[in-house]
């Protein structure tokens, strides 16, 4: 399945919260602001257009729908995977990871965490076990050369 082509037309109303940067295929290390309403596929009316075998003429959509934004498979069942699992219908988070065929993008909203960051572990403060190495590293010293008569009590 060799992609022979790719192009992003700017037609859509933009929305500046959300992004899809590439992360494989030949989206890599691309950006791609969303609209309103973004088209995925290999059709010449697509926002995003992806000409590869496999890919429907209109494959996925991306819409905001009161301030979220929601992922629709519009190709055949299974074609559009969120996070390594397929999906019809999904709303979106970021960090979230869409594939379509071999083209990988990880949705960016600016100035919001990724939900899989939030969890009680990751915000909990980190204890550092740093200051109790240095502080047995020095009674370890000082009791060696204590027990070697350097010290003189």
């Amino acid at each position: 399945m060799p992609l022979r082509s790719f192009r992003v037309t700017n037609d859509t109303k933009i929305m500046s919260t959300f992004r899809l940067k590439g992360a494989s295929g030949a989206v890599i290390n691309q950006s791609f602001t969303l609209g309103s309403r973004t088209l995925i596929g290999s059709g010449k009316d697509c926002d995003i257009c992806i000409e590869s075998d496999g890919v429907a003429i209109h494959h996925a959509e991306f819409v905001e729908q009161e301030g979220e934004l929601i992922l629709r498979n519009l190709g055949s069942p299974g074609a559009t995977l969120l996070n390594g699992e397929a999906v019809h219908e999904a709303r979106l988070n970021s960090g979230d990871e869409i594939r379509i065929m071999n083209c990988r993008w990880v949705l960016q909203a600016p100035g919001l965490r990724p939900q899989k960051v939030l969890t009680g572990k990751a915000i909990q403060p980190q204890q550092s076990y740093l200051p109790w190495l240095i502080v047995g590293a020095l009674l370890a010293a000082a009791a060696l050369a204590w027990q070697r008569g350097m010290l003189p009590f």
